[in-house]
């Protein structure tokens, strides 16, 4: 019998997972909800609901990709009916305990993913609360896999480390490219020109790193020849103080993910 997935929500993160999963994990039933059904209608699924509550009938796990501000209602609306499942939750700032009091499961999963899932190549930071077995652990483990990657963390209070380097990494990358971008047209080129520039530059350093064994720091002085045009620019980046500029900026993203935690 295969084992019957119900995903709330086809944003981003909820046709991500519903994507990754149907070419990864086709041995089970994927059922997807969203009051929008132009969401629905865009991920041609087989078995689509506009209401969540039939989405979870006979279902094994939930997973709840839906803004926090809705839970409240949503999971009001469910009454209780997500008891007994294992409920997996990438509502940002929703702590387990939250989640248990919400859902009235002992079995719930909080995970953050990251962008790239839409790319199956994200990188989902989870933890699991004591009811959780082991079976499904390994079944969370899986789903996560189907996306990308995944760091299991036995603390909860790394969740919001997580959300700060991984769930906004993405934007710290496209703010580089944006920057490079920039550049390049004050120096003569033409948008279409920055815009190619500051793309392949970073796609292609991007393969190089996941393709080579070597650390950052190696390929890095690879590039850096003594007395070169990269040393005079990372010498300035290093003056200038850039390091704790972007710790900074990481320690004040965690800040705020612990002050949104409910």
């Amino acid at each position: 019998m295969k084992d019957i997935i119900a995903i709330i929500g086809a944003g981003n993160m909820g046709a991500a997972f519903y994507r990754g999963m149907r070419e990864h994990m086709m041995r089970v039933r994927l059922n997807v909800c969203d009051r929008n059904r132009e969401k629905l209608e865009g991920l041609d699924a087989d078995h689509a609901y506009t209401d969540p509550a039939k989405a979870i009938a006979n279902t094994d796990v939930v997973l709840l990709a839906v803004k926090p501000q809705s839970a409240t209602e949503l999971l009001a609306y469910l009454s209780g009916g997500l008891a007994g499942r294992l409920v997996i939750s990438v509502m940002a700032g929703v702590s387990l305990d939250s989640m248990k009091s919400m859902t009235r499961s002992a079995a719930v999963i909080r995970a953050m993913p990251n962008l790239p899932a839409r790319e199956g190549r994200g990188l989902t930071g989870w933890i699991a609360s004591s009811g959780v077995t082991a079976k499904q652990r390994a079944l969370a483990r899986e789903l996560f896999l189907a996306v990308g990657r995944e760091i299991e963390v036995d603390d909860e209070t790394m969740m919001d480390a997580i959300t700060a380097l991984s769930g906004s990494g993405p934007a710290y990358f496209c703010l580089i490219a944006e920057l490079l971008a920039s550049k390049a047209i004050k120096e003569g080129f033409t948008e279409a020109q920055a815009a190619l520039i500051a793309r392949e530059t970073l796609i292609g350093s991007a393969m190089l790193l996941d393709s080579n064994s070597e650390t950052p720091s190696h390929l890095r002085a690879a590039v850096a020849s003594k007395g070169g045009t990269t040393e005079a620019a990372l010498r300035a980046l290093g003056e200038s103080g850039l390091d704790a500029i972007f710790f900074d900026a990481i320690d004040r993203a965690i800040a705020r993910s612990r002050e949104l935690n409910i």
